[in-house]
């Protein structure tokens, strides 16, 4: 998937079609429970026309630059809705049986994104990670166009123009009532999942040859919170695809690239630490983790950790590419089984803010709705599925690649479910590579990309034949604003936490008092929104420099002494404080800023965070809070100063508090606490 106070509705919507180009050119998009048995096994309408849309597959095949052979076909899928599929067939020599891959592309996207008609494609991304590499060693290739999207025909002049698919009927001009089957329901389980079996398994009785025990998916973004889905799918069952009449298919292999596992907590963070640990019957959730911060706990819907603060820019720039590109659906039954999805709605009450909650933690009823919907089918973290399948002696390899400086999905995305599955079984094959890639702020440099797809390509390998229970590790790469890192940079370690081995603590030391509109005047808030900041390239194409006074007048602002040696900070970090709500209002929020000061005195942008107070039961009214940074992997040259930055409006990165309902907070004994690559214990005030 690649992210306001409103006056009125259709201000707001106005707002987010603004936003549509914004999101295209920064590459933001270009860069949960098992199924239901029920679903799994009862036949469908398209049953019946099975054989004749394996057919169809087929059927209409031909020739494009590259030497690749493409088929194109419209065909229905499991509940009638029609898709746009594409299949790549292996290049001549490759042998046989053949694996099948899965490419799924990103939000507001088509089919056409990871195909390709040589191996180097974009350079980057999709480098030796495209149709024609995957053919080129022996891969029938599936691609089609997500339900409720239409296809505006190949963007890159590396795509093949393969004949472009029937678009969603209710699209303008001259469009009608969307059906259901038609609408956009943002990956679940029982929607988008399904449909992505159903054409594996009609692609696998279109073409004999297929390995049916030997199947991969990878996408990105959008495509990367379904690949980790469709690795809990296999998890959960014998039979990845399994539809009565098709082969039934084992899914070995996913690799998910800036991906979600917990969507709510993706796109509304709320900053409290996470953990495998259960939640205590009638008591708030108390993970520990930094690493794997999210709603709640695994085998939960979500339930323990408070709602969080909206990721403004990106929600309203998704709804309003969803809307430009495709259709939401807005509540109708549908297939899914966790009840209506009215995704404007939804959006509308987030848009309304606080409170989420009322004393003793209890959710307003949409808030809950949303709250069990993202996770339980639109999320790998919550899915049961990865106890069954430890249970069963199933583990489906994981590959997933996350980036420091992506401000949609996190790094945090991927470390929660490494975390989570090592807990299950030290040896489960889940590896993890991080680096300045993704959504905006990413830079996603050639060379990282490159270097990443080739180990993503060697673990793929190695586990197609059937996922194999190992150790494995988590590796970084450096952001670095000039110049690019390469393979001679990237470090790995058993944990994402061990990825280093001591502290930097910078000692502020101080006390503030932060009004619920504190930071609303600061100019560094959209100097370094993903989306819509301004870039000053002092330093590098996406290093965001600090744009305005260093200190602004309602917020907190404090700058440590020089360093007295370099410091390579990785991990994610926490900005902390002593803290009290005066009065205790029903929320607060801390949202930090972390920079390099440069000696000349410019400030380079790090990483940042935000943490959402909920005095409904969740937080206590005084405490010691720590807000979780976004991390980075990044070397503070010695003599370079760290700046923090305290604030409760960080707009319009974050959508600010509302004031009726905020707490005042009173902060003492600040300080930022940063895990560095040096093994020693530091500490500058």
């Amino acid at each position: 998937m690649s992210a306001r106070c409103r006056p009125a509705a259709t201000a707001l919507r106005t707002r987010r079609t603004a936003l549509v180009p914004v999101l295209v050119a920064a590459g933001g998009l270009v860069a949960a429970g098992t199924a239901s048995p029920a679903l799994a096994n009862t036949p469908r309408p398209a049953l019946a026309a099975a054989a004749p849309a394996a057919d169809a597959l087929s059927a209409n095949c031909a020739p494009y630059p590259g030497g690749t052979r493409v088929c194109s076909a419209e065909v229905a899928s499991f509940d009638g809705s029609p898709l746009d599929v594409d299949v790549t067939l292996p290049m001549a020599g490759t042998g046989s049986p053949h694996p099948l891959i899965v490419l799924l592309h990103g939000f507001g996207n088509n089919k056409h994104e990871w195909e390709s008609t040589s191996d180097a494609a974009d350079g980057t991304d999709k480098y030796h990670w495209n149709s024609h590499w995957f053919a080129e060693h022996g891969y029938y290739v599936l691609t089609y166009t997500s339900r409720g999207f239409k296809d505006n025909g190949p963007t890159a002049s590396h795509q093949p123009a393969t004949p472009v698919g029937t678009a969603p009927n209710c699209l303008p001009p001259g469009g009608s009532a969307c059906p259901p089957s038609g609408t956009i329901r943002v990956k679940n389980k029982d929607v988008e999942i399904r449909d992505t079996q159903w054409l594996a398994a009609l692609t696998a009785q279109a073409f004999p040859d297929i390995n049916r025990d030997q199947v991969a998916v990878s996408g990105g973004s959008y495509g990367g919170g379904e690949s980790w889905l469709q690795a809990a799918e296999q998890a959960a069952r014998p039979n990845w695809a399994d539809f009565p009449g098709l082969p039934q298919l084992h899914l070995q292999v996913a690799v998910p690239k800036y991906p979600w596992t917990d969507l709510a907590y993706s796109l509304v963070p709320n900053g409290h630490p996470g953990g495998p640990s259960a939640n205590p019957a009638g008591q708030p959730y108390r993970g520990t983790d930094l690493y794997s911060s999210a709603q709640g706990a695994p085998d939960t819907l979500g339930v323990g950790n408070p709602f969080g603060v909206s990721k403004l820019s990106y929600i309203n720039g998704l709804y309003a590419l969803g809307t430009t590109n495709g259709v939401f659906d807005e509540g109708s039954p549908g297939p899914q089984t966790n009840g209506p999805e009215p995704f404007t709605a939804w959006l509308d009450r987030v848009t309304a803010g606080e409170p989420y909650s009322a004393p003793g933690r209890v959710d307003d009823p949409i808030v809950a709705q949303m709250r069990t919907s993202f996770s339980g089918w639109h999320s790998a973290y919550y899915q049961p599925g990865w106890r069954l399948g430890l249970a069963a002696g199933r583990e489906p390899a994981v590959y997933s690649i996350s980036g420091w400086t992506d401000d949609l999905f996190p790094a945090v995305e991927s470390f929660r479910m490494f975390n989570y599955l090592k807990s299950l079984d030290p040896r489960w094959p889940v590896a993890v590579a991080v680096g300045d890639l993704g959504h905006s702020r990413a830079q996603n440099p050639p060379a990282v990309w490159q270097a990443v797809n080739a180990q993503a390509w060697a673990f793929l390998q190695n586990q197609i034949a059937g996922s194999d229970p190992q150790r494995t590790s988590v590796s970084s790469f450096p952001t670095l604003c000039v110049g690019s890192a390469t393979v001679a940079d990237e470090i790995s370690a058993p944990t994402p936490a061990s990825l280093a081995r001591g502290q930097l603590t910078l000692d502020y030391n101080d006390s503030a008092v932060l009004a619920p509109t504190a930071g609303a005047s600061d100019p560094n808030g959209p100097g370094t929104d993903a989306l819509l900041g301004g870039t000053i390239p002092t330093t590098g194409p996406n290093c965001r420099t600090s744009s305005g006074p260093v200190t602004p007048a309602d917020g907190y602002t404090a700058v440590s002494g020089p360093l007295p040696a370099p410091q390579t900070f990785v991990g994610i970090g926490y900005a902390q404080a002593d803290y009290a709500a005066l009065p205790a209002l029903p929320t607060a929020v801390l949202a930090a800023r972390v920079w390099d000061v440069k000696p000349d005195g410019t400030a380079v942008l790090v990483s940042r965070g935000v943490y959402r107070f909920d005095f409904n039961g969740y937080d206590a009214a005084t405490g010691t809070v720590r807000v979780p940074l976004y991390g980075n992997h990044w070397a503070f040259p010695q003599g370079d100063r760290v700046r923090l930055d305290l604030v409760q409006v960080d707009q319009p990165t974050y959508r600010a508090p509302t004031p009726a309902v905020t707490s005042t907070l009173q902060l003492s004994a600040t300080r930022l606490v940063l895990p560095v690559r040096e093994n020693s214990e530091t500490t500058v005030p």
